[in-house]
């Protein structure tokens, strides 16, 4: 008996199918299926193989936004892949980020808000000039996803504003979009901004003001004034001007800026409305890093050939220095550890951190050693390293005493010394400058008056006057005079006093070149027992004067020395105050750029 078997038609289609497909789909190892191959990677659920090498695969393609409205099961969707068609990447949802992650070699775009408030265009828009690195709108933004980013600024007046880079952290900061193009018009216009694509509207809108071409005009930078405080560290203020005389011969716009020195510079810009002598102001930006004085170089875009740079200082705050006063803590103020003295140096008119201090400074620390300390207790301070040291009326140091000044001064310290004891003169000098052949002697007495040199020092001309060819004036007791000194000294007087006929040989007052190191030869140079610094009355004691009424500042005594040599009693004029204000301006600058704790 034979019996049939029947199979519909499109059954036997179906398995026909799949003998042929099975050549180029199969599922033969641990459920791996391939793709034109028969044999795919065992450790792949789905190996796919391009057989003539020149086909790829395509997952599915969403733009950001549509991929961003996608509903994410947290529990099942921790790896689900797309191509972002908005970034040109493939995109991944991480679980552990809870936020979908691009795997193209980028960190994907960064996500961050602008504040308008603080961003800015910056650099001088003349029509018909190209822009140039100086224009850039100064952007702030405050970033909450690290990433790419590109910012866009665009006017209609031909020119504007284009950047991209990568926010590697989180927070607050600022970037600068570079400027590009020709201002065409005169006119104010307002830059509309683009973050990643998106417009950003800020209220007001960032505005810049295009000038008309350049004017003629002359910088007189000799009699620039430079305004506000600068300190090392503190970002400059809108009190950190430059103002700046011009003479206009031509009416137009006008474009000023420096060089950038120590992290600062200034700028300003504008339109002349009329001709002739006038003021404008620049206004500072940046931070300072040093407390060097800052040659800033003035560039103009004046036309017709005249002068277009100049320069100017800017006088950095120095930081606060150490003192250690040696002498007698009296009224008097000998060592200016009390006294006037003490107070011209504390007086923040002479030096502080106002913008009319003499000096920008921020101060001293004081310590004293008294009149008589000893030699173990004068090594131990001189090592603890004060910047500055002021010795003064009755401190005698012995030859080890000296040895421990001098090896403080070989060290770059800094010493005034003002004695008028000659074994204490000659053992410093000897000590000082290891030569036994100086020799110190009695001079004159009280009430002398020493001429001045005319030598152009910042001693005898310094931030607090030119005394220059001017006095100084022996207090109490008797001038000593130095001899035997070689080279590497600049005197300041010499031991004849200008109201004496007696012949003295020697010299009363020094500094010199090579230590930092001052000395006149009276104890109390300084002397004042007047509290408010007035001027005491007397022609033969009490040189000092700065009064409190002037902030101590100091002032020449108008009446002083004993009469002699065609000088009447009381008829010279004495500048010890505004000398030792002068010594120390000088003493803060060596101490800070060539002093014993000078970086």
């Amino acid at each position: 008996m034979e019996t049939k078997f029947t199979m519909p038609p499109i059954k036997v289609l179906l398995i026909a199918m799949l003998f042929i497909f099975g050549k180029s789909f199969s599922q033969t190892n641990n459920g791996a299926v391939g793709i034109n191959t028969s044999a795919p990677n065992s450790n792949s659920v789905l190996d796919v193989v391009s057989g003539n090498n020149n086909k790829g695969i395509l997952i599915p393609r969403l733009t950001e936004a549509q991929r961003n409205a996608i509903t994410i099961n947290q529990s099942k969707d921790d790896g689900l892949t797309i191509y972002n068609t908005t970034e040109d990447c493939i995109n991944y949802w991480s679980l552990a980020d809870n936020e979908w992650k691009s795997v193209c070699g980028q960190m994907g775009k960064s996500v961050f808000t602008i504040d308008c408030s603080t961003s800015k265009a910056m650099g001088s828009y003349v029509k018909g000039k190209e822009l140039t690195n100086s224009n850039y709108l100064s952007i702030a933004v405050n970033v909450t996803k690290p990433g790419n980013y590109t910012i866009s600024g665009t006017t209609t007046n031909g020119y504007n504003f284009y950047g991209t880079g990568v926010f590697l952290n989180t927070g607050t900061q600022t970037v600068q979009i570079p400027g590009q193009g020709t201002p065409v018009n005169i006119q104010t216009d307002n830059v509309s901004l683009e973050a990643n694509g998106a417009a950003v509207t800020c209220t007001p809108a960032i505005s810049i003001a295009v000038l008309s071409p350049a004017g003629s005009y002359t910088m007189s930078c000799g009699s620039a004034t430079v305004n506000g405080v600068y300190k090392v560290g503190t970002a400059l203020t809108a009190s950190n001007t430059i103002t700046l005389p011009v003479n206009v011969a031509t009416l137009g716009s006008y474009t000023i800026t420096t060089n950038t020195v120590d992290g600062i510079s200034f700028s300003g810009s504008g339109t002349f409305t009329a001709t002739g002598n006038q003021n404008i102001t620049l206004g500072g930006t940046g931070t300072p890093t040093s407390t060097s004085v800052k040659t800033i170089t003035i560039t103009s875009d004046s036309q017709g050939g005249v002068s277009t740079t100049c320069s100017v200082n800017v006088v950095v705050v120095i930081p606060k220095k150490t003192v250690l006063h040696i002498g007698l803590e009296t009224a008097y103020g000998y060592s200016a550890y009390t006294g006037p003295s003490r107070s011209l140096m504390d007086s923040p008119t002479n030096f502080g951190t106002t913008a009319s201090s003499i000096v920008k400074y921020e101060g001293f620390t004081h310590t004293s050693l008294g009149n008589s300390p000893s030699s173990t207790a004068l090594q131990t301070a001189l090592n603890n390293k004060p910047d500055i040291v002021v010795i003064g009326y009755n401190y005698t140091p012995n030859a080890t005493d000296a040895g421990y000044i001098a090896s403080y001064l070989n060290k770059k310290g800094v010493v005034i010394a003002l004695t008028d004891d000659t074994g204490t003169a000659q053992n410093l000098f000897r000590g000082i400058f290891s030569d036994p052949t100086i020799s110190a002697s009695y001079g004159a007495g009280a009430g002398s008056v020493y001429a001045l040199t005319n030598t152009d020092d910042p001693i005898l001309n310094g931030p607090f006057g030119d005394v220059r060819g001017k006095n100084w004036g022996e207090d109490a007791s008797t001038t000593v005079n130095m001899s035997g000194l070689t080279s590497g000294f600049v005197p300041y007087s010499y031991a004849q006093p200008i109201n004496s006929t007696t012949t003295r040989t020697g010299i009363s007052g020094l500094r010199n070149t090579s230590l930092n190191f001052i000395w006149f030869g009276d104890g109390g140079f300084l002397s004042n027992e007047n509290a408010n610094g007035n001027q005491y009355a007397s022609n033969t004691i009490e040189p000092f004067v700065a009064p409190s009424t002037g902030g101590y500042f100091p002032v020449q005594k108008s009446a002083y020395g004993y009469a002699g040599n065609g000088y009447t009693t009381g008829g010279m004029q004495v500048q010890n105050s505004i000398l030792f204000a002068n010594m120390i301006a000088w003493a803060i600058k060596q101490a800070e750029f060539n002093g014993i704790n000078t970086q």
